[in-house]
């Protein structure tokens, strides 16, 4: 069952470009995909087998999706890994986001929790639903602008063996006579698991790079445990490498942290070949705008901790798991040719028995 197209309303004179002032003309026509009952009725979901997809949204022409909202009934506990969200563009066959809907939404470790920064809103307040079989269920919205020139489709997959019984969502997007944007949204899950060889851990399941980056897990190469300098900044936890022209937005990254010291790694950026990299932080809280290791749970526009879990039989403040997020909105990262980002597990790398996942978002043509 896929979203339904609407009749294409008659509209203001369309044209390429960015919207503008929102007190000025709007140069496109409004449209929405979504799980709404057409009989007129309140059965307002669908839902979805074990090891099946649905497409939420076929979109034709030329346009942008300026906002998502899901929100999901499942059946299996972990659902918010097992279920993906994916999305080609101009209808090629590689999607361009292929994620765990958790952790697309700053969730990494399958508990909700409320997030609400400049891209991504999580509405969750589980203590309250005493009313649920499932009390872990959320409002999941994303205001990433993804712009197409000759189509989109954006798929849920349900990897679990459960189905999802109810699944929700809208899909607002805008009709163009051409693309506003040159610009793809793009977006991607790793994973370095915890006890993995730092230098070729491996990934989960469908986690991989599409067709325009390249490698996965950590960067090869091989870090001497409790060595006091990584001056080349390899090996670390890979959050991106990609080829071609564009600009980085953003990561997610979680932490499943068994040892004190992981927040000591330094973010790295190598832009366009450089042998070494230009940007280098000072240390992965840092990156993500705290001090002094991570304390509590907060939400600000570009950057936060939007998960923080202490865990029995850790007993050291600075164990746990540990979800935080930075967004550079009024501060991307650009790149002509090519980009990679990486983030030391620990300083040099020497907390390779915590486990890292990432996504990462950015745009490319």
């Amino acid at each position: 069952m896929t979203g339904l197209l609407l009749v294409v309303p008659t509209c203001l004179t369309l044209g390429a470009g960015t919207a503008p002032d929102v007190d000025q003309p709007q140069p496109y026509c409004a449209a929405r995909e979504s799980s709404a009952d057409r009989t007129g009725g309140n059965r307002d979901f669908v839902s979805v087998p074990g090891g099946s997809s649905h497409t939420v949204a076929e979109l034709a022409g030329a346009g942008r999706i300026v906002h998502m909202w899901f929100t999901i009934a499942p059946r299996d506990p972990d659902y918010l890994r097992k279920t993906r969200l994916k999305i080609w563009w101009d209808g090629r066959q590689q999607p361009a986001v292929d994620v765990p809907f958790g952790d697309f939404h700053a969730l990494g470790h399958g508990r909700v929790r409320s997030v609400h920064n400049a891209f991504l809103s999580v509405e969750a307040r589980p203590e309250l639903n005493d009313n649920l079989l499932d009390r872990n269920v959320a409002g999941f919205n994303s205001y990433f602008p993804m712009p197409f020139a000759r189509g989109a489709r954006v798929v849920i997959e349900n990897t679990s063996d459960q189905p999802i019984a109810s699944l929700y969502y809208q899909i607002d997007w805008q009709r163009w006579e051409t693309a506003p944007s040159p610009l793809r949204f793009h977006a991607w899950y790793n994973e370095s698991p915890a006890g993995a060889p730092i230098s070729a851990p491996a990934t989960r399941g469908a986690g991989r790079a599409p067709a325009d980056a390249r490698g996965s897990g950590a960067v090869p190469g091989h870090a001497t445990p409790g060595s006091s300098t990584n001056p080349g900044g390899r090996p670390a936890h890979l959050v991106l490498d990609t080829a071609g022209r564009g600009h980085f937005v953003g990561v997610v990254l979680s932490v499943d942290a068994v040892a004190r010291g992981w927040w000591e790694g330094d973010d790295m950026f190598w832009i366009d070949g450089e042998a070494r990299p230009s940007i280098m932080g000072t240390g992965t809280e840092d990156y993500f705008g705290g001090a002094w290791g991570f304390r509590r749970e907060y939400n600000a526009a570009y950057h936060g901790v939007s998960f923080l879990d202490r865990v029995p039989g850790r007993d050291d403040f600075r164990t746990g798991r540990f979800t935080v997020y930075r967004f550079h909105e009024k501060d991307p990262v650009p790149f002509t040719r090519s980009l990679r980002m990486t983030i030391e597990r620990g300083h040099a790398n020497d907390r390779g028995d915590c486990g890292y996942a990432s996504v990462a978002y950015w745009y490319q043509e």
